[in-house]
């Protein structure tokens, strides 16, 4: 189908859901709008506003200028559906069950939709869902849990040939195009048509997760630029040369979207009451270490982009290093709407925070990872504080590293002893943290790959 007339499909299905928005009942200026907007496997340090001037943002850029990044944003289970299911539930994956890639989210758990719909929202979700305990499509009614509009493809990376299923259809539609521009084609209609009630929308997009492969029209925005790999790549193999071109130029691609949401809030005159948000489910290694994906507790993998924007509340230009984790972004979105947040979230609510209120702030996000056979093929768990990072798994200690004197954490302290006491320390916090959670599951799996480097280094002692 070509995307005109999957634009006009996917319209009707979402004409057909807005009928059912005034029997909501809320006023359009009762409660701010959302649009959360994250990307798949997209790492924080690639974006121009934190600064990688390197990779071209413009529109991620300018919507940091106009409100508040936070750079210790992370992903407390860096992979795709423990995260999805914290972003519904505000819970760990240890309390939901979803503790690695395709477990089904249990039926039995509250989630944002449903908090969102009973607060009188209207709900939609566009693209990648992969909470449905399989990657079959299409996802069964009783599993879309409380999401009015829906054109979801359960889980592909197939970024060049998209696929939907609207609403109750078993059929999909096949479209022409890059997949994230055909989602942002649904997303601006979505947007007209419940302008004048108070709405909530989801939109997952599938890039830059792998495969590496951009359109010609992002990747030749960077011709004439080298690109820089980070100081903790080792030398790449021939056939990987060009991956960090096409991750960075299906980053672009993803700009390029969000400036089209940006411009569309701007004519239906909703900026001043929307909250806007654009993150990750968790980053990418793309060589790091010498390892590459996520799951790993290295801060390519688990530090991913947060920006929000939310005019006359939350102040424009702000940078902040506050610790903020997954798990917190389901009730802090409830919290900014005003809606009721269920007793048994586990992450905090951070609007206060957001709106420059004087509150208690995180001091470290706890790291969870079940390898399921992929990742580093083991369990591991750790501790993320503004400074430091550390994890141990089933072997032992695995890392710790002092993020402020080496960001790239090109020093790995966790065995020299005079570093012992921080180790322990951080290990005695995250005892702590397990204990507090309730999380007490068995570590299994292999030793995971060694540490490859560009060439050693040593940081002194203090």
């Amino acid at each position: 189908m070509k995307r005109r007339d999957f634009f006009k499909a996917a319209a009707a299905g979402i004409t057909a859901t807005a009928t059912t928005s005034a029997l909501l009942g809320a006023d359009r200026n009762s409660r701010p709008n959302v649009v959360f907007l994250f990307a798949d496997q997209m790492r924080a340090h690639d974006l121009g506003c934190m600064g990688n001037s390197q990779v071209i943002t413009p529109h991620l850029d300018k919507l940091a200028s106009e409100g508040l990044v936070v750079k210790n944003m992370i992903a407390a289970s860096p992979v795709c559906t423990p995260y999805r299911g914290q972003l519904m539930t505000g819970r760990y994956g240890h309390a939901t069950g979803v503790v690695h890639n395709d477990i089904k989210l249990p039926n039995s758990e509250i989630t944002i939709a449903d908090q969102m719909k009973q607060a009188g929202y209207h709900t939609g979700y566009i693209g990648k869902w992969h909470l449905a305990g399989h990657r079959d499509n299409p996802v069964a009614k009783e599993d879309r849990r409380n999401w009015l509009f829906w054109a979801v493809r359960n889980c592909s990376h197939d970024h060049f040939n998209p696929q939907y299923w609207i609403n109750d259809e078993t059929e999909a539609v096949a479209v022409d195009g890059w997949e994230p521009d055909v989602q942002t084609d649904v997303a601006i209609e979505y947007i007209r048509k419940h302008r004048d009630h108070p709405f909530f929308l989801t939109v997952s997009y599938g890039p830059p997760h792998n495969p590496y492969k951009a359109p010609e029209r992002f990747v030749n925005q960077y011709e004439g630029r080298a690109l820089k790999e980070r100081p903790n790549v080792p030398p790449r193999n021939e056939k990987d040369a060009d991956q960090l071109l096409h991750y960075d130029a299906m980053v672009t691609s993803l700009d390029e979207c969000v400036g089209r949401i940006t411009a569309e809030l701007d004519r239906a005159g909703l900026r001043d009451n929307t909250i806007l948000v654009f993150t990750s489910d968790h980053g990418d290694m793309l060589g790091s270490q010498g390892h590459r994906l996520k799951q790993r507790p290295w801060e390519e993998s688990i530090n991913v982009p947060f920006i929000i924007r939310q005019p006359g509340k939350i102040k424009a230009g702000q940078k902040r290093d506050w610790i903020v984790s997954s798990v917190d972004l389901m009730p802090t979105l409830l919290g900014l709407c005003g809606a009721s947040i269920p007793d048994k979230v586990q992450g905090i609510d951070q609007s206060a925070l957001f709106q420059d209120k004087d509150v208690e702030k995180r001091d470290s996000a706890f790291l969870f990872n079940t390898h399921n056979g992929g990742g580093p093929g083991c369990d591991w768990r750790g501790i993320r504080t503004k400074d430091w990072v550390y994890a141990f798994h089933m072997a032992g200690d695995w890392i710790l590293y002092d993020l402020k004197k080496d960001p790239y954490q090109l020093n790995n302290l966790v065995d020299r002893p005079e570093y012992k006491r921080k180790r322990d320390e951080l290990r005695d916090a995250l005892d702590a943290l397990r204990v507090e959670l309730g999380e007490d599951l068995p570590l299994n799996g292999r030793l995971p790959d060694p540490i490859r480097l560009p060439k050693p280094t040593l940081i002194e002692p203090n």
